[in-house]
């Protein structure tokens, strides 16, 4: 069915309505309020990915001046609302829907694999924005971490009749910006994956199913994640603060396409959903199996793992 010229423009205005309300929620606090402000980046995927670029585009910035209205002028957080949740979405949007007709006249779009990596580059250009930025203050950006954690435990400690921590004490703090990092780095995949599968539920979806087997990392990704553990591991100070934060920033897209191993082992048994419901249970009771799932992707880049557990049908997708 047609869609009207004027239901696009609304539906992108509208999709930035909700995803700034959704922003905003977390000010009212509560567990709700939290999922709310989680899921702040949906509407933005469901708009682009039906309607396309354009559309995602608009949205983001009807999304971003909401948010400042609806913060009296707070430009640092439509700031944040812009760069954590509606330039991702444009970036994954664009590049999602990038697709060349092959001679046989069928479509190859844009490997899912680049769309993760450039995700990837997007968090570890905000990571280096953030350590320039506070080169100015005492420590950098680890120092700042570290006042502001202890900031904000002060009131729990003064309470109890403690003094307060040193804030030398938070070892977190040396890792915090990268664990932030990637929890939006999860959360935008999540979202984006959701809206996908929304979309593909209503015939609205413009490119097929991004399937997990398909994910392809480029050879380049394993020395940089290797270096950056080194100097991570070497180099002291400000280099090696940001070395460790962007070694856990690339051990994402190596999880993820040793979660891509995982599917196609699975998916070669009879008890496939049990191996799999198994398997996501101990990953998010216990925690240490990402370290596995980054272990397997950094195989799967040598030896290619999915091809070994699939020799029979090598061009089986996973579903």
């Amino acid at each position: 069915m047609a869609l009207g010229p004027a239901v696009p423009l609304v539906v992108a205005v509208g999709g930035g309505l909700v995803s700034a309300f959704f922003y905003l929620s977390v000010m009212f606090g509560g567990m709700g309020a939290l999922i709310l402000g989680y899921l702040a980046p949906l509407p933005l995927f469901l708009t682009g990915l039906w309607l396309g670029a354009p559309a995602v585009m608009l949205a983001g910035l009807a999304g971003t001046a909401a948010v400042m209205l609806g913060t009296s002028g707070g430009t640092l957080v439509a700031l944040s609302y812009l760069v954590t949740g509606a330039a991702p979405a444009i970036l994954v949007v664009r590049q999602s829907l990038l697709a060349r007709s092959l001679e046989n006249g069928t479509l190859e779009w844009y490997p899912p694999g680049r769309v993760l990596v450039g995700l990837t580059g997007m968090g570890m250009a905000a990571l280096l924005a953030a350590v320039i930025l506070t080169l100015d203050q005492p420590g950098g950006l680890e120092g700042l971490m570290r006042q502001t954690l202890a900031r904000v435990v002060e009131p729990a400690f003064r309470a109890q009749g403690q003094p307060a921590p040193d804030p030398e004490a938070f070892w977190v703090a040396a890792v915090l910006p990268g664990l932030v990092a990637v929890s939006w780095l999860v959360m935008t995949i999540v979202n984006a994956v959701l809206a996908q599968g929304v979309l593909m539920r209503f015939g609205r979806n413009r490119r097929p199913a991004m399937r997990l087997a398909q994910l392809e990392l480029p050879n380049w990704l394993v020395p940089l994640f290797a270096v950056a553990v080194i100097v991570a591991s070497i180099a002291p100070g400000t280099f090696g603060f940001l070395a460790a934060n962007i070694a856990l920033l690339l051990a994402v897209p190596f999880a993820f396409a040793g979660l891509s191993v995982v599917h196609v082992f699975a998916s070669r048994r009879s008890a496939r959903t049990l191996i799999l419901v198994g398997f996501y249970m101990m990953l998010f009771l216990f925690g240490w199996p990402i370290l596995l799932l980054v272990g397997l992707g950094m195989i799967e880049q040598w030896i290619g793992l999915r091809r070994r557990f699939s020799p029979a049908a090598p061009g089986q997708e996973d579903e």
